[in-house]
């Protein structure tokens, strides 16, 4: 019998999942150039404004999941040298 609790565990394996992947594979194809990084127009070939040329763009998700690391980081950094001063 599936329970509440198994539906919850998988869930949050899913999260923690696309969490890893987002965090290690943070760029994706730009969904305006298709990857190219420029566009045909009628005055010739130019780089795509959204991806600069490059052909890739960020994922929203990765982006937050990269802010939070630097966020934990800092708190423990600062947690660590408040423990030093105080010994």
């Amino acid at each position: 019998m599936v329970t509440f609790m198994d539906h919850a565990l998988v869930v949050l394996g899913l999260l923690a999942a696309w969490s890893a992947f987002v965090y290690f594979r943070p760029r994706k194809r730009c969904r305006k150039c298709s990857g190219w990084g420029s566009r045909q127009r009628r005055s010739g070939r130019s780089a795509c404004g959204r991806c600069k040329g490059t052909g890739r763009t960020m994922r929203l998700s990765a982006r937050i999941a990269h802010h939070a690391v630097h966020h934990v980081r800092l708190q423990l950094r600062e947690a660590l040298e408040r423990r030093r001063e105080a010994s």
